[in-house]
């Protein structure tokens, strides 16, 4: 369980700071509620029932160093193919988008990286290309102490 003070990824929020641990009463009866503040919004709040199963699964510690070299390391030989079927494609992007599993997504982001240095990207994969980018950045960057236009380097020097 997770404790105030800590930090957390939690969802399509990114990386948050627990800011208090606290039973709170929303109209269903007492609950005990993680209250989190996302790092890259400056001033929300956000309150999680501590004993949902859904808000646990989208919750994670934030990676040490050593795991993102791990993660790193892991991907260097391998690649994500390029699929052909723009739907498929569009399908399984999401699908690692929705998952934010960070070995996928930095596979998904070499290689849309190389489709883009190859062919080319259409608009619609590029906002996913900068999508992964900034899930990454933000997690690395807070990780690692870097700054976020440092990450991208970071990577490429363990490649």
């Amino acid at each position: 369980m997770y404790g105030k003070g800590d930090y957390i990824r939690y969802g399509g929020h990114g990386v948050c700071r627990i800011a208090d641990v606290r039973s709170m009463d929303f109209g269903s009866g007492e609950q005990e509620y993680l209250v989190i503040e996302p790092i890259a919004s400056g001033g929300a709040t956000i309150y999680l029932p501590s004993a949902n199963k859904t808000v646990q699964t989208r919750m994670r510690p934030v990676l040490t160093c050593e795991e993102i070299d791990a993660i790193i390391a892991s991907v260097k030989n391998d690649q994500m193919p390029w699929t052909a079927d723009r739907k498929q494609r569009t399908l399984q992007f999401q699908q690692i988008l929705s998952r934010r599993d960070t070995r996928e997504l930095l596979l998904l982001a070499s290689c849309l990286h190389k489709q883009k240095i190859e062919k080319g990207l259409p608009a619609s994969e590029l906002e996913i290309l900068h999508k992964v980018e900034g899930m990454v950045e933000q997690e690395f960057s807070f990780a690692l102490n870097l700054g976020r236009a440092e990450i991208g380097q970071y990577i490429r020097d363990r490649l």
